[in-house]
C-alpha cells in the first residue's frame, strides 16, 4: 500500500512537470538573452548551452546560425530537428528547455538608486523588484511608489496599477508589496511627500512629510515657534481638489507661549502640500504718560493692569 501511495503521488508529479513543460514549450516565446539547454538523444556531445545573442540567434553544432527570436521551445526543437535529420543524424530526438528568461524586462525610474531596463526573473514581486533597483534614494524614502502594467488593448499605453506610500523606504501596504510582475510592467516611485512652513518659526521651508506627521511634530521639525511668534496663531492650510484649486484653512488655534492652545489643532494629521503657518504674535498699544510707550505682546488673559506693569 504505501508503495502505491508513492507511486501514485510520483506519477502526480510527474503529470504537473510535464503539462508545464509542455505550457512553456507552446506558448513561451523567445527572445534576446534567453538561455536555452538543447540536448539531442543518445548524442552527449551535442549537448549546448546557447545563450540568444542581440540579434535573435543562436549557434548550434553541425548546423551553424540559427534564427530563435520570437519562436517558441517546440518550434525550435522542430528546426533543430529537421536540421539535423538533414544528413547528419538519421533519427534525432531533439529536446530544447529554458534554463534562464532574460529577455522579459521590468523598468524602474524615479527615485531609485539604479534606474531602467531590469531583467525580470520569474515570479518577482514589487519589494523584490525595489530590492533590484538597488533601494530608494534619500529623496524618496517618503514618497508614493507605483506599478504601471501595459494594457492588452492598447498596445503602447500603460495604466497605473497600484500605489503605496514609502515610510523611510519601506511600502506601508504589503498587499502592493507582494504583486507579482508582468513583462514590461514599469515601477515609479516619486519624490518625497512634503509639506511647507512659512511665518514666525525659526526655520521655515519644505519639510519631508514623514509618517504620522502632526501639525506639533511639524512645528518641532521647523525648530519650534521663534520670539515673535509666542503669542500668535497657528494655521492650516490645504490644498482643494476640482478645478478651482487653491488653498484652505482647516484648522487655526492661538499660541500661548510657544504653546498651541488647541490639542485638537496640535494633533491634526498633515497631508502633502499642507501649509503651516505661524502668525506674528498679537500686540496691543500703550500711549501716553506711561514709563514705557509703544507695542507690546498680548499675552493670554492680559489686563489693563499687566499692560501698565509691562
Amino acid at each position: 500500500m504505501k508503495r502505491l501511495l508513492l507511486f501514485i503521488m510520483f506519477a502526480i508529479s510527474l503529470t504537473a512537470q510535464l503539462g508545464a513543460e509542455t505550457s512553456l514549450s507552446n506558448f513561451y516565446t523567445i527572445g534576446t538573452n534567453d538561455v536555452l539547454d538543447i540536448r539531442v538523444q543518445d548524442n552527449d556531445n551535442l549537448r549546448t548551452m546557447a545563450t540568444v545573442t542581440s540579434d535573435g540567434t543562436i549557434s548550434f553544432p553541425y548546423i551553424g546560425t540559427i534564427v530563435v527570436k520570437g519562436l517558441t521551445l517546440s518550434e525550435i526543437e522542430k528546426i533543430i530537428t529537421q536540421k539535423l535529420s538533414e544528413g547528419y543524424i538519421k533519427y534525432p530526438v531533439v529536446t530544447v528547455s529554458l534554463m534562464k528568461a532574460l529577455s522579459n524586462k521590468f523598468f524602474s525610474y524615479g527615485e531609485v538608486q539604479r534606474r531602467g531596463e531590469i531583467p525580470l526573473e520569474e515570479k518577482i514581486t514589487v519589494i523584490q523588484a525595489l530590492s533590484m533597483s538597488s533601494g530608494v534614494t534619500q529623496d524618496g524614502k517618503f514618497g508614493i511608489l507605483k506599478v504601471r502594467r501595459k494594457q492588452d488593448k492598447y498596445k503602447g499605453v500603460y495604466k497605473d496599477l497600484a500605489e503605496a506610500v514609502l515610510n523611510n523606504g519601506v511600502i506601508e501596504n504589503n498587499k502592493v508589496a507582494e504583486i507579482l510582475l508582468q513583462p514590461d510592467d514599469i515601477l515609479i516611485v516619486e519624490h518625497n511627500r512634503t509639506f511647507l512652513i512659512q511665518g514666525e518659526v525659526s526655520n521655515r521651508g519644505r519639510f519631508i512629510l514623514e509618517k504620522d506627521m502632526t501639525v506639533l511634530k511639524g512645528l518641532l521639525q521647523a525648530g519650534g515657534v521663534s520670539p515673535d511668534g509666542l503669542y500668535g496663531k497657528v494655521k492650516v492650510r490645504r490644498k482643494q481638489e476640482g478645478e478651482s484649486g487653491g488653498y484652505k484653512d482647516i484648522a487655526e488655534a492661538d499660541i500661548n507661549d510657544g504653546v498651541i492652545e488647541s490639542k485638537e489643532v496640535e494633533n491634526t494629521q498633515l497631508k502633502p502640500d499642507d501649509i503651516l503657518i505661524i502668525e506674528r504674535s498679537k500686540t496691543f498699544l500703550i500711549q501716553g504718560e506711561v514709563s514705557n510707550r509703544g507695542r507690546f505682546k498680548l499675552e493670554k488673559d492680559m489686563t489693563v493692569l499687566k499692560g501698565l506693569l509691562q
